[in-house]
């Protein structure tokens, strides 16, 4: 765990536009189209699919109705955010209110759900798990020890992405905190010879122009026995910020290149085995933030801040359908490897040592293995349930340097770290639901866990011995879930309270000091609603009470100071979620969602400033990065194209409001609004598709690094992506 030196201060306040035009911009968007759409013949099967069609998930471990779920999951279609020109996290998960991406460099984004986070950005965060768990293929790419992996994978061949929101410590362990986020590609079909490639071309306002392709294969080996899926992109997003320092124009552009292979054998009727291979390398030409001005798509460092991550990923998954319920194994195996060149010269500017350049070079790799052995309930019967035994052993290592070649603290070298750190996870978990009357359910669940943490680092702080370990740490303890829910017609009402943890660990700074693991409750209500043909409305209410939860507070080392992890205490957050889907007709659907979030400590913090006192963050402080209103609204129209085609159009507004960016108030954000539209037409076997991100070209803030007040005047602001226009080709065999 590379020592992070940070002095990024005093937020610049942006204001925002009127977002009552943008948002009868969205409405008028919505409202010309349903005279159009009756005027239109009505379009194919293939394109009248109904948002209300019956979502199959298995956010539980086996297979359920999205609707029938105790608790709130979000299922985001990879075809739907292909359609909608949805090229990564910051443009799906926004469809997601109550769902915050925190942007960051690659591999540094933090996703906060319900408001529990207590950090906005990877790279001031310490070494401690994020709030919100991350899987693959029902893999966790969580580690024992630190954030392990942020994913970010294409929507190119993605089946889905599910968001299940609230602690999910019964059924996936640690670090999913305010909730998880699962991902799961599409796989190999049995029976059909599939081929699809795409072209794209992307263009970004003040910025450059960029070329992506994408294929995909799918191959039967055998019918009803084999099949093999393969699937290889190569995307590149353009820049949009110039670097006046290197004179580098459009710097911060993006190349991410990578394929999978899927291969499914079912060699008799009841096991299926599919092995899942990925690899995905992502580099980046500099920083994603500007500075000062958040108005302005500029910063100024002698050096480009450039970063390369690589991620190879492996799954094999086993199911034997046993006839009332399924054996499942899964193995999982990651390896990540990165090196990172951030120029901190501006940094240090800004706290008055005007320096030629600051630099910080670090490596680092880490691998993580896994085993899973569940068994689960088939559907139907009054019973369902899942059981099962769970290990995961993660182990990596880092070297972190920064230098100063100018000398002028009389040494070069300012920070030389090298760390390594591993830990274990092991559990039994189990969770039940049993129909005991016509329209009433009970459910029960928990997670016996233990884990085991390893840290130790060698190396010097300014010339000083910075050493510690080997460390060893451990803790157990047991997870909670209960539900209760009530049928009456075809709506469902619902009541859960679940619990999550997170691991503790040690700073990589002296004293070396340790933070205690936290833990969270949920308590949960919510109902879903078909109140007529074609309508369906949930409504939720939750409150969430946090005990030590984590945090990152900046001190100071040598003068300079450094981001460390401590414990708040106790917070809470409390909030509303709403979401509504209409289909109007054939040809038209519309929907809706909010989210209202209250964060906050409930008692008071001292937070260390590097100054001669604390600055308090009294009790009812809000959590950063968390806006107290988020909203979307989506529209999906389609109809009779030129040249007998078929033609759809959408359009998405989005709202997120304000939020802090640091615990005690400080680094303010303005609430900020986004506009998306997006045209396509299908002609045999073509698609051609076009869409504008971000349409009225607003810069909202969408997180910042800085010190607390009193530590300079430095901030580095990340912006939403300027307007973006694409056009693509896709032709599928």
């Amino acid at each position: 765990m590379t020592n992070r030196l940070h002095m990024p201060p005093r937020c610049l306040l942006v204001t925002r536009p009127k977002v009552v035009v943008q948002a009868l911009m969205a409405a008028g968007l919505i409202s010309a189209w349903p005279a159009i759409a009756q005027q239109q013949p009505a379009p194919s099967d293939a394109q009248s699919e109904s948002v209300l069609q019956k979502v199959v998930i298995t956010a539980n471990k086996r297979v359920e109705s999205q609707r029938e779920v105790a608790g709130t999951v979000s299922v985001l279609q990879g075809s739907d955010l292909e359609r909608r020109g949805a090229r990564d996290q910051e443009d799906s998960l926004k469809l997601a209110p109550g769902v915050q991406f925190n942007k960051g460099d690659i591999a540094s984004n933090t996703i906060t759900i319900r408001g529990i986070g207590t950090s906005t950005t990877n790279e001031g965060s310490g070494a401690q798990q994020g709030p919100t768990g991350q899987y693959l293929e029902d893999v966790p790419l969580a580690s024992a020890q630190g954030k392990g992996v942020v994913l970010d994978p294409l929507t190119w061949d993605l089946d889905r992405v599910e968001i299940l929101r609230g602690p999910q410590g019964v059924l996936f362990g640690s670090g999913s905190l305010g909730g998880a986020v699962r991902y799961l590609f599409n796989k190999p079909v049995m029976n059909n010879f599939e081929a699809s490639v795409k072209g794209e071309y992307a263009k970004v306002t003040e910025g450059a122009g960029s070329f992506s392709a994408y294929g995909m294969l799918n191959v039967p080996l055998s019918t009803d026995i084999a099949a093999l899926r393969i699937v290889a992109f190569d995307r590149k997003d353009p820049g949009y910020i110039d670097n006046l320092g290197t004179k580098t124009k459009d710097a911060n552009d993006v190349q991410q290149t990578g394929g999978r292979l899927l291969l499914t054998v079912k060699p008799t009727k009841g096991l299926t085995a599919t092995l899942v291979a990925s690899t995905q390398k992502t580099e980046q030409g500099d920083t994603f933030s500007v500075s000062p001005d958040a108005t302005q798509l500029v910063h100024t460092s002698p050096n480009n801040s450039t970063r390369s991550s690589t991620s190879d990923f492996y799954s094999l998954t086993l199911d034997y359908n046993m006839g009332g319920q399924t054996l499942t194994s899964i193995t999982g195996y990651r390896k990540n490897s990165g090196t990172v060149f951030i120029d901190d010269t501006e940094l240090f500017a800004s706290v008055g040592y005007a320096l030629p350049q600051v630099y910080r070079p670090t490596t680092g790799s880490s691998t993580a293995k896994s085993q899973e052995l569940r068994i689960a309930s088939n559907p139907g019967g009054s019973l369902s349930y899942v059981a099962g035994v769970f290990y995961q052993s993660s182990e990596g290592s880092s070297h972190g340097m920064q230098i100063d070649p100018s000398s002028a603290f009389g040494i070069s070298t300012l920070v030389d770290l090298s760390s390594k750190a591993g830990g274990t996870e092991s559990a039994i978990f189990a969770d039940t639901e049993y129909k005991f009357a016509a329209d009433w359910s009970l459910g029960a669940g928990g997670r016996f866990y233990r884990t085991t943490t390893t840290d130790s680092q060698t190396g010097t702080t300014f010339g000083a011995p910075s050493n510690y370990g080997p460390l060893d740490s451990k803790d157990s303890g047991f997870t909670p879930k209960l539900t209760l829910k009530y049928h009456f017609g075809d709506s469902l009402w619902y009541a859960l309270t679940s619990k999550g943890y997170r691991y503790g660990g040690r700073n990589s700074s002296a004293p070396f000091a340790e933070y205690k693991s936290d833990s969270l409750w949920n308590y949960e209500t919510g109902v879903r609603l078909n109140p007529a043909r074609g309508v369906q409305l949930d409504l939720t209410a939750f409150m969430l009470d946090w005990t030590d939860a984590q945090f990152t507070y900046f001190t100071v080392v040598n003068g300079l100071p450094s981001s460390s992890v401590g414990n708040v205490g106790k917070a809470r957050s409390t909030g509303l979620e709403a979401a509504l889907r209409y289909q109007f007709n054939s040809s038209l659907d519309i929907s809706a969602s909010l989210a209202s979030i209250d964060a906050k400590t409930r008692q008071e913090v001292l937070i260390p400033s590097g100054g001669s006192t604390n600055i308090p963050a009294p009790s009812g402080s809000r959590l950063p990065g968390t806006p107290d209103l988020q909203a979307a609204l989506q529209a999906n129209v389609r109809f009779a194209g030129p040249f007998d085609s078929q033609g759809r159009f959408n359009a998405t507004y989005t709202h997120v409001g304000d939020r802090v960016m640091f615990l005690g108030g400080n680094k303010p954000a303005a609430a900020y609004d986004t506009i998306d539209v997006g045209l396509n037409f299908v002609r045999d076997k073509f698609t051609l598709a076009t869409g504008v991100s971000n349409l009225s070209n607003e810069k909202g803030i969408m997180s910042i690094t800085g010190a607390p007040a009193g530590m300079g005047s430095f901030s580095q602001y990340f912006l939403q992506r300027p307007r973006t226009m694409t056009v693509s080709l896709r032709y599928d065999y």
